[in-house]
């Protein structure tokens, strides 16, 4: 046992003097800087060997003795960081401070880029869910280096917990909870010029504007958001870069929904707290709804138009009366069918506008016919005006394919009295199938006219 001792005794020896020779050796860890051993550079021996062997060698370094320098290079700018603030007493306070915490200088975050990936509507409670990112960058003095010193010009953070990056919250902090509003910092990197840039993603929630109703199913909702830090308010200054908001290619789906945005706008009051907001537009893209509306609307407007083919006046009142029944069930259905979607406001989709015009003209055209048709049967002895047959002749003229009437019937002992009678009684029926005719067809032209404004 004794041997053994005078064999490893004299190899000890000789590391001493090795180590005492300004070998490289490892006193401090990178860790030392947050346990306050280390503030410097120059009491980082592992990093100062590291620096050392790249300035000699001026190699490549592997992958994990690059992850050591990044660590390294942290740590040095940490440590510089603690020294000017040290009086202070702040505990890690490249990470705890925003930059220009001695100056109170406004720290500016330029929101450069939105991205889309994924949106939820909606439409009974009016509310959409989208989630996305966003780039951010803004300016950190604290976190420059030599280039030629540490041969990086840039520094890829692992943990956003290492330094300070801005809090980010919706426009109402206290309801983005209840809200599910979430933002989570995925990656963080530095240049050596203090450039910092992250990418945040974030989960948001809003109602939307759905005053456009009346034009369902063309209707637009507008969902509008907003940003403010939630921490450091009165430092924390919003820029936009100006750019669209942009979707995803890979993960963006429209689920028939054609979207578009504005353009993100900061609103930065000196007075009040940095905001940033945009809205997002949402209008149907699919056209099975649209034609689901259209065409019993379109079939309910033919037929009001084809009664006044048939000439009688009685016939077309049976027809106008049957016209009416479809109008009141396609109501009904239209009700049925939009009633889950009624806005907060007061207004009427089109086509149930237009089928509530649709209803009364046709009940003023079976009321017009009813009372001309009983005016016909009255009998009269008196011709009229001739002014007035003169016009209801040329009217009917002109309309003559729509004044079919039957054989009329004569009895030969009175045939010289039927006729003179007769005679009276066509003029005054030819008076009033004209008035009907003209009646009938300004209603016609107001429904047509209606049917375009509001179906187009």
């Amino acid at each position: 046992m004794l041997n053994l001792w005078h064999f490893i005794l004299p190899i000890v020896a000789v590391a001493q003097v090795q180590n005492q020779a300004g070998d490289p050796h490892i006193v401090n860890s990178p860790n030392a800087l947050f346990q306050a051993r280390a503030t410097g550079s120059a009491q980082l021996d592992p990093c100062q060997y590291m620096l050392q062997l790249l300035n000699e060698t001026n190699k490549e370094l592997m992958q994990h003795e690059a992850n050591t320098l990044e660590q390294c290079l942290y740590y040095y700018l940490a440590g510089e960081s603690a020294k000017k603030l040290a009086k202070l007493n702040i505990p890690h306070p490249i990470a705890s401070v925003p930059p220009n915490y001695l100056s109170q200088q406004p720290v500016t975050i330029n929101f450069a880029q939105f991205t889309l990936q994924h949106f939820e509507l909606n439409e009974y409670l009016k509310d959409i869910s989208i989630h996305g990112y966003l780039e951010l960058n803004w300016h950190d003095d604290r976190l420059i280096w030599s280039q030629d010193t540490w041969k990086k010009n840039k520094l890829v953070v692992h943990s956003f917990h290492h330094v300070w990056v801005p809090l980010l919250g919706s426009q109402n902090p206290e309801n983005h909870l209840k809200n599910g509003d979430a933002f989570e910092i995925r990656k963080v990197e530095t240049t050596n010029q203090g450039n910092v840039s992250a990418k945040v993603a974030f989960s948001l929630r809003t109602f939307c504007d759905d005053t456009d109703f009346e034009n369902y199913p063309n209707d637009v909702y507008k969902c509008c958001f907003s940003f403010e830090p939630q921490q450091d308010r009165e430092v924390i200054q919003f820029s936009s870069s100006g750019l669209p908001i942009f979707t995803d290619p890979k993960n963006f789906r429209d689920y028939g929904w054609g979207v578009s945005g504005t353009v993100p706008e900061s609103f930065d009051d000196p007075s009040e707290i940095a905001q940033l907001g945009f809205c997002l537009n949402l209008k149907r893209a699919h056209s099975s709804l649209k034609i689901e509306l259209a065409i019993p609307l379109f079939i309910t407007t033919v037929l009001f138009l084809l009664p006044p083919l048939f000439g009688s006046v009685k016939t077309q009142i049976y027809l106008k009366m049957f016209v009416m029944g479809l109008q009141f069930m396609t109501l009904l259905i239209f009700s049925t069918r939009i009633s889950p979607f009624l806005s907060s406001t007061a207004s009427t989709p089109k086509p149930m506008r237009f089928l509530e015009i649709a209803l009364v003209f046709n009940l003023l055209s079976i009321t017009t016919s009813i009372i001309l048709y009983c005016c016909m049967q009255v009998k009269r002895t008196l011709p009229p005006w001739g002014k007035v047959t003169q016009i209801a002749n040329f009217i009917n003229g002109f309309l003559g394919v729509l004044n079919v009437t039957g054989v009329e019937e004569y009895n030969l002992d009175k045939y010289d009295e039927q006729v003179a009678h007769n005679s009276h009684q066509k003029d005054w029926n030819n008076v009033f199938r004209a008035a009907h005719a003209v009646i009938m067809a300004t209603i016609s032209a107001i429904v047509v006219f209606t049917y375009i404004v509001y179906c187009f």
